[in-house]
């Protein structure tokens, strides 16, 4: 969040605005002010809960769907969360020492590409890619769950996504073009780096293996479990 932002908003405001996200994540809606008292212990009245929620609409965080009584986060809101997780240290991982890419021959980076995703994609269920472009290389999982639980959304878009896959070399260049920092990237909803992502999240980082640049990344839905997915993303290196 900017830093005036920061001053608007109470350490109530950020906790509400993380108790939506997550409902939001879980549920696709979120819950009421009275039904939020319910669930959470916040030990304010539904009158306070809806002056918060003012706050964090007037401030783009959060909008209200049609003319319902209950709020949605809007991208401005997500980014918020996502920044928030960004700078915590989820421990999802920690326990697991292993290095897959130093634990790896890496004269085959084919397989080594292979492996990486296979990874990636078994721990986070999320369709997951590796892109290394010195070497041409693009190696992809999960893609046929991914369009199997989406194809009712996506219809003839399935195809154009299989395409823009098909089109190894172009979609390489693509992702190389891109305004990439050496970290963690995440790019969300109209965000997002392409228009046939435009619903997705998109979780990026780049790695080194042994001299050469690669790309890791993960796609799915705004309801992915953010911070398990980010704590997956930051575990391999």
């Amino acid at each position: 969040m900017q830093e005036n932002q920061k001053k608007s908003l109470t350490k109530r405001n950020i906790l509400i605005l993380k108790i939506i996200v997550e409902e939001y994540i879980k549920t696709w809606k979120v819950l009421w002010s009275k039904s939020l008292l319910m669930k959470y212990d916040l030990w304010v009245s539904p009158a306070t809960i809806r002056n918060d929620m003012a706050t964090l609409e007037k401030l783009g965080f959060i909008y209200q769907p049609y003319n319902s009584a209950w709020r949605l986060p809007s991208t401005k809101g997500l980014r918020a969360f996502v920044d928030y997780l960004m700078h915590q240290k989820p421990d999802f991982f920690l326990t697991n020492n292993e290095n897959i890419i130093q634990n790896q021959n890496l004269k085959n980076f084919s397989d080594l590409s292979h492996r990486i995703t296979y990874e990636l994609s078994n721990i986070t269920k999320e369709i997951s890619f590796i892109i290394i472009p010195e070497d041409n290389i693009l190696e992809y999982n999960w893609v046929s769950f991914f369009l199997e639980k989406n194809y009712k959304i996506l219809w003839e878009n399935s195809f154009k996504i299989l395409k823009i896959l098909e089109e190894k070399f172009n979609f390489i260049k693509f992702i190389s073009s891109l305004a990439i920092n050496d970290w963690i990237n995440i790019f969300i909803w109209e965000e997002n780096i392409s228009s046939f992502f435009k619903n997705y999240t998109i979780i990026l980082k780049t790695i080194k293996i042994e001299w050469k640049i690669a790309y890791i990344w993960i796609i799915w839905s705004l309801k992915m479990d953010y911070s398990f997915n980010i704590s997956a993303i930051r575990w391999i290196k």
